[in-house]
């Protein structure tokens, strides 16, 4: 039975430890954000949403897609975010805005579905091109800054 709680305790600090990185990344990624054209960012969600479509309709086996460690891919990709290269840190903010959807997609962890959401709502942002209300960059600002 000990080994069956620690094993629980063990999964629950990783998860918690990745969420850390994510929302640390997420912060990052979404300044970098508002400082692209509205073009630049309607573009990139258009392609990160078809990539996120084509993978969920594809005949693709689900093991393949559930042996992927989507934190280390984000993690590549937020590198390549912070790049000085327009075309790279453009492609790296696309690569972390679908890497971080799978990461936190289906997560039994509230924290993380709090982060799936802003993720979420950082895509429908970009392509709508509507800005962030006041009050939800402050809510979301005590809450996750």
């Amino acid at each position: 039975m000990d080994v069956v709680t620690n094993s629980r305790w063990v999964q629950r600090t990783t998860a918690f430890a990745r969420y850390l990185t994510l929302l640390r990344q997420f912060n990052a990624v979404n300044e970098s954000i508002a400082t692209l054209l509205p073009d630049q960012r309607r573009q990139i969600a258009l392609t990160a949403l078809a990539e996120l479509t084509q993978a969920e309709t594809s005949s693709e086996t689900p093991m393949a897609s559930v042996a992927t460690n989507w934190s280390v891919e984000a993690a590549v990709a937020f590198a390549r975010a912070r790049s000085q290269h327009n075309a790279i840190r453009l492609a790296g903010l696309k690569r972390w805005l679908v890497c971080a959807y799978r990461a936190t997609f289906n997560s039994p962890y509230g924290e993380i579905q709090n982060l799936h959401r802003l993720v979420l709502r950082a895509l429908r942002q970009m392509h709508g091109d509507q800005a962030p209300k006041s009050s939800e960059q402050r809510r979301d600002l005590r809450r996750y800054g």
